[in-house]
């Protein structure tokens, strides 16, 4: 190489080293204004509220529950295709980090030839090129960053879809329970009617009773056996549901528990709303797709300047012959677009304005988890003094069924308030397990609303 050039090659090298920068901005994360503290906390939260953890619901104490829960986190079929996004996300930011790397290519040849005046002769050589680009303005650097954080929000991706699984077996689960609950409700209730229906009958042979009777109790009798296909198909339905989440056939799938009776309901303690930026994994993706889309900024503005790519070859020829001979070479090169028609910067824009989306989309996420938490804050408080009032009145619901069927039998009641007595007592047991499941799933959208329990 003769010295001048090499001289060259040597100062443009130490120059891009001197004077390169990156044109990208740091990423900020975007300003939100979190409230200091949840609405009604005093009412929601007990000294007994326990801090969410990751594994949240073996806080309601069930084994079946966490038997379930742990099949479907090992076999759920969304929760492994988002596994393997991440795979993809990761193989995608290797290649996309390969780019900064030189890239060395080997080439060789043999030529063998005859000639009448010459004979045979015999060529051959071995080369070797080494390429590499330099990254003066920061554009290939802002790549590697953008994948980087596409690798993040892929993994917040999984994170987010494993705690919607949980949510939705723990609902599933305490669902099927409370069907269970409510059939045993309907069968018990059935039967009582038809004792009322036996003895309104016997009334009605011995001329004590009407046929009006006997047809208003046949027909309560026929109401309430009415209520029980409608309940075992919900039963049906919603083990099916929960077996397609724990990754098997829903065929031949029950839920062994039988009530929810005897199960508690636990305290949640609620953290502070400006830790859902960090405990909420849909939080964490949207603001991983953030970064990504700052970095995709400046890889594009990157490309508006000039592009410089170093070259070295080393070719030896002769290796399979006699004779040998080497030849070296260094070279530089610079590109600079002159007219694109408006491409590059259109990209700029475009990567600018894709950023602006993202960041709305950032933004409403923050005021959605807001409002979840509130929302579940507000049920969990609610649900609890529903499911309270409501086993009172159950209670009192038995009791003047009790009476009404006495004082029927020793004909000093007729057959209307006891047929309303017993419409009231189906209802109310009803009610009573409708509202212990709503303050069930009330504290499992609470345990979803604070992310579960998830940091990373």
């Amino acid at each position: 190489m003769k010295p001048l050039l090499k001289s060259s090659v040597i100062g443009l090298v130490l120059a891009s080293v001197l004077t390169g920068c990156a044109i990208g901005t740091p990423y900020q994360r975007p300003d939100v204004a979190m409230p200091a503290q949840w609405e009604g906390t005093a009412k929601a939260n007990t000294a007994s509220a326990a801090a969410v953890t990751t594994d949240w619901w073996k806080q309601f104490g069930n084994a079946e529950l966490d038997q379930l829960m742990a099949q479907a986190l090992a076999a759920n079929h969304d929760l492994a295709a988002a596994v393997s996004r991440i795979r993809q996300a990761r193989a995608s930011a290797g290649i996309t980090a390969a780019g900064r790397l030189p890239a060395a290519d080997l080439s060789s040849s043999a030529t063998r030839s005859h000639s009448n005046q010459t004979g045979a002769s015999e060529q051959s050589q071995l080369g070797v090129t080494v390429s590499y680009e330099l990254d003066l303005w920061g554009g290939k650097a802002a790549e590697v960053q953008a994948a980087n954080a596409r690798v993040d929000s892929s993994a917040y991706d999984r994170d987010a879809v494993a705690l919607v699984l949980q949510a939705d077996v723990a609902s599933n689960y305490f669902q099927a329970l409370a069907l269970k609950d409510r059939l045993a409700i309907a069968r018990k209730n059935l039967e009582a009617a038809r004792n009322v229906l036996s003895l309104v009958e016997v009334r009605y042979n011995k001329g004590a009773t009407t046929g009006l009777e006997v047809s208003q109790q046949r027909t309560a009798v026929l109401n309430i056996e009415a209520q029980i296909p409608q309940l075992e198909q919900d039963l049906r339905t919603t083990q099916t549901a929960l077996a397609v989440l724990l990754g098997q056939a829903p065929q031949g799938f029950a839920v062994q528990g039988a009530t929810l009776a005897g199960m508690q309901v636990p305290a949640v303690a609620a953290y502070q709303p400006a830790s859902l930026l960090q405990r909420r994994p849909d939080i964490k993706r949207a603001e991983a797709q953030l970064v990504a889309a700052n970095a995709d900024i400046a890889t594009a503005r990157a490309a508006l300047y000039p592009n410089i790519r170093l070259s070295a070859t080393a070719v030896a020829g002769g290796i399979l012959t006699s004779g040998s001979s080497t030849l070296g070479s260094l070279v530089a090169s610079l590109t600079q677009s002159l007219f694109d028609g408006g491409r590059l910067r259109g990209q700029v824009a475009l990567s600018q304005a894709q950023q602006e989306e993202l960041v709305a989309q950032y933004l409403q996420s923050v005021l959605v988890s807001l409002k979840e938490v509130q929302d579940s804050l507000g049920s969990v408080a609610t649900t609890q003094s529903r499911q309270q009032l409501l086993t009172q009145s159950a209670r009192e619901a038995q009791e003047a069924f009790r009476i009404a069927n006495v004082k029927y039998q020793a004909g000093a009641q007729d057959l209307l308030t006891l047929l309303d007595s017993q419409r009231t007592q189906l209802l109310a047991e009803d009610s009573r397990v409708q509202a212990d499941l709503a303050r069930f799933t009330a504290t499992i959208a609470l345990y979803k609303a604070l992310g579960g329990g998830w940091l990373r």
